[in-house]
């Protein structure tokens, strides 16, 4: 049974909602929200960024970015400090506690795939995978 129609656009939107669910409810113990597990998982996946880097990496709005930075700091999860290449910026990186949690994010995050994609196969899965990274990184690059 399809609870989906055609439209790649309704498909992708559910796909959104309900994997941002599922990674709240996992990271609710720790004290994060969806939001805030992919700004750490991002931060430990490069070690550190700076505050646009971030907002470009995740394609989002450079005013929630900054929130969600704001509350992560206050939490102990990362660290804002001078950028020694650009002093008008700060270099954002993971704290102790930030790495502390990050395993544990990037489980919950293979549990959501596992979880949309319990009806493929090992191949269908690989191919889904390397569709939904082409499809990101296409829109990531930038317009002419």
């Amino acid at each position: 049974m399809s609870y989906t129609t055609d439209s790649p656009f309704k498909s992708i939107s559910i796909l959104y909602r309900k994997s941002h669910i599922w990674l709240s409810n996992g990271c609710a113990g720790a004290g994060l929200t969806a939001a805030q597990a992919v700004v750490i998982l991002i931060l430990c996946d490069f070690r550190a960024l700076t505050q646009d880097e971030i907002t470009k990496r995740l394609s989002l709005d450079k005013s929630v970015i900054a929130k969600t930075v704001t509350k992560l700091e206050e939490g102990g999860f990362l660290l804002r400090e001078p950028n020694p290449r650009d002093k008008r910026t700060y270099q954002i990186r993971p704290t102790e506690k930030g790495w502390q949690v990050y395993p544990l994010i990037k489980q919950e995050v293979e549990g959501c795939f596992a979880r949309m994609t319990q009806r493929m196969s090992e191949t269908e899965r690989a191919e889904f995978r390397r569709l939904l990274a082409l499809a990101a990184d296409t829109t990531l690059e930038p317009e002419e």
